[in-house]
């Protein structure tokens, strides 16, 4: 075989990534261009294994690597390989892999990838056209290139955590690395970009992503505001400068909260009149300056009112009455969400091993070639066979020395 994937129905069909990533920002991106038909092809060592495969999340407390849906998750689509890059005989043949790719991604600490001897000035000698991705915490250059972290430490050093929260407590970190499930997009955006430039051009480049700087448009406009006005922004709760009510009610029920906002003053008096309160009708809630101004008292009434509804009835009713509202949905809530399921949104993967789970597919329907699950996260070393002898031509007595010498798992 020439190695070239054949054109197909996918909108990716015909492009080859080579994936030495980890965790989540790197493997979610080039999951998300597989699961529209790119070939992305995960590398991994037994001694070097994504981390992920060690999370927490294990089926029936089963730590076996290749039982953590977690890293399924965030590898389905993908084919996985295993080479040890700790020998040059590793490097050497993850260069021969390069040599068929369009695509090579990373997110190492700063300069380990070049230690290994695959930066992107070598990996081009090889492969001209070749387009690299390397997702380091702060870039390439500059006083934070050497700064290591995931999503707690990113939330704080980007301002996230002094905007969470509330005015008399301390920073608070959001409940889950937002950043790592945020910044894929944005990585496999200009990955297609870097794909449609070489189309026109027939060149290949290098991308340097800092997830520190790819976050920051999170932050909304308070950068702006404080260039242009020196305010700066901090911990408000659910306050809104624009709006109001502007909260999270407590419903009937365990743990049962709807959220609302009113931003104008035809909303107000849509809601006043379904409350039918005396307090709704003071002059005082008549106008959202007024309202903004009283928003303290304001959410106590409201809550009043509130906790005596159904959170989801009372958020239908107010949709329907045209003001913004939603339930506070848990997991649970989300795993049965019924718009969820009329989009036919989760996909379930019957892993080897394990029951099947419920993960998110892509939240874009492309009409003429739709993203497909084709298969889980790869097992370790699941397609060595179909890289290294199919792709690669290798032939069977090499392949036995490198795994006899431990370049090959």
């Amino acid at each position: 075989m020439n190695g070239r994937i054949p054109i197909g129905s996918d909108a990716l069909s015909g492009i080859r990534i080579i994936d030495f990533g980890f965790g989540a920002i790197d493997p979610l991106a080039t999951s998300f261009l597989a699961d529209f038909g790119a070939e992305a092809i995960k590398v991994e060592s037994f001694s070097t294994m994504d981390f992920i495969r060690r999370a927490e999340y294990y089926v029936d407390g089963n730590r076996d690597p290749d039982r953590n849906p977690l890293f399924s998750r965030y590898n389905q689509n993908k084919l996985g390989v295993l080479i040890n890059l700790k020998q040059p005989k590793g490097v050497t043949l993850a260069k021969r892999l390069v040599g068929i790719a369009d695509v090579v991604t990373e997110n190492f600490s700063v300069d380990v990838i070049h230690r290994l001897g695959l930066g992107y000035d070598g990996l081009r000698k090889i492969k001209p056209d070749v387009i690299m991705l390397s997702a380091s915490f702060g870039g390439q250059t500059g006083p934070y290139r050497g700064f290591r972290g995931q999503g707690f430490i990113m939330h704080a050093l980007e301002g996230i955590d002094d905007l969470t929260g509330w005015p008399d407590q301390p920073p608070m970190s959001p409940a889950v690395a937002f950043g790592d499930h945020y910044l894929p997009w944005m990585w496999a955006i200009v990955i297609l970009a870097a794909l449609e430039y070489r189309r026109q051009t027939g060149k290949g480049q290098f991308i340097d992503g800092s997830s520190f700087e790819g976050c920051l448009d999170t932050l909304d406009t308070a950068i702006a505001d404080y260039s242009a006005n020196g305010r700066a922004l901090t911990r408000r709760g659910n306050r809104h400068p624009a709006a109001a009510p502007h909260g999270v009610y407590r419903c009937q029920g365990d743990n049962r909260w709807c959220a609302v906002t009113v931003f104008t003053d035809e909303e107000w008096r849509s809601l006043f009149t379904m409350i039918d309160r005396t307090w709704a009708r003071d002059k005082r809630l008549s106008t959202l300056l007024r309202r903004v101004e009283h928003a303290d008292e304001l959410d106590r009434l409201m809550e009043e009112w509130t906790s005596g509804q159904q959170a989801l009835d009372l958020s239908l009713r107010l949709q329907q009455a045209g003001i913004p509202a939603a339930v506070a949905e848990t997991v649970q809530d989300l795993d049965e969400d019924p718009q969820l399921l009329h989009r036919d949104h989760f996909w379930k993967s019957t892993e080897r091993g394990m029951e099947a789970f419920t993960f998110e597919a892509p939240s874009a329907r492309l009409s003429s070639t739709p993203a497909r699950f084709q298969r889980p996260g790869p097992l370790l070393g699941e397609h060595n066979d179909y890289v290294f002898f199919d792709l690669l031509g290798m032939d069977p007595a090499e392949y036995a020395q490198l795994v006899e010498e431990g370049v090959i798992g």
